[in-house]
């Protein structure tokens, strides 16, 4: 690393670490002990998640090889999500990801969020070749933003994949605003949002076009977004999935997870872990 830039990381890094020790002390005002005092704990992540914006920019600027992007940020929850990207293992999954897209390449980003994945595939995709899957109704909205702040565009579907088509709860532990994360099927005690479902398979059958490459980041609901793209799977050569253990109800999830790709004829490798699960990479080889 050159001077000049080692320069410019400590400068980020000191930066980031003043905007979180004015953020956390948030939590410690009188107002944020009254909340707790009353029990309103969920109240309290609220408040001090939106309250961050007051001290936190208002977009981010993201690189990943020469190309820049630019996403925007309201809560301390969406900010901390960009952060990730800048270490492993988010950071190598998702280099590991650009490489992979050919110019004429279907993504389906499953677990959109606030678009990441999606923004980065339409700068090499047609928009109609980018379809970003998010069920969560402030996330899709930042997604579209995100999108134009950047001069892309790609096919947005406010829903859950699973295993079944209908409704179900979306169960969001996170807090409250852009930047949530939720589970699908499984109640928290903060909020639920009722969403619709669908399965991959009848998307296809519906004339959605047919994924050759997918990114799968569902919170726990990696084995039924994935039974529901048995089908579909046959057609796609490169899968990217992140397997959250900590959410599993059983102990052989990941297992199944990682049958049903090479089911598919896809070879499957653990990229890398993190506390709480770890991603798998699946090519089909040539």
């Amino acid at each position: 690393m050159s001077l000049r830039n080692d320069v410019r990381a400590r400068v980020r890094g000191g930066v980031d670490a003043a905007r979180r020790v004015v953020v956390d002390r948030i939590a410690g005002t009188s107002l944020a002990d009254a909340a707790r005092r009353s029990g309103l704990t969920s109240t309290l992540t609220d408040l001090t998640n939106r309250a961050a914006a007051v001290v936190l920019p208002n977009e981010v600027v993201f690189r990943v090889g020469e190309e820049e992007t630019r996403f925007k940020v309201s809560t301390r929850f969406e900010y901390e999500g960009f952060a990730k990207y800048r270490t492993d293992p988010d950071r190598t999954v998702l280099e590991r990801f650009v490489k992979t897209l050919r110019s004429d390449d279907v993504l389906w980003d499953v677990g959109a969020h606030v678009g990441v994945y999606s923004v980065l595939a339409a700068g090499r995709l047609p928009p109609e070749h980018v379809v970003a899957i998010e069920p969560h109704p402030e996330n899709v909205d930042r997604l579209r933003e995100n999108l134009e702040r950047n001069g892309r565009d790609a096919t947005v579907r406010r829903l859950a994949l699973d295993d079944e088509c209908g409704r179900a709860e979306l169960g969001v532990s996170s807090p409250d605003g852009t930047g949530a994360f939720g589970t699908l099927n499984k109640t928290t005690s903060q909020r639920n949002v009722a969403v619709q479902t669908d399965r991959g398979d009848s998307l296809v059958a519906d004339g959605v076009s047919a994924p050759t490459v997918l990114k799968i980041d569902v919170q726990g609901a990696e084995l039924d977004v994935l039974r529901g793209l048995r089908h579909t799977l046959l057609g796609c050569r490169a899968v990217y999935v992140n397997v959250y253990e900590k959410h599993f109800s059983r102990g052989d999830e990941g297992e199944e997870i990682r049958d049903v790709l090479e089911s598919a004829g896809l070879t499957v490798e653990r990229l890398v872990d993190w506390d709480g699960g770890h991603f798998l990479a699946a090519v089909r080889e040539p």
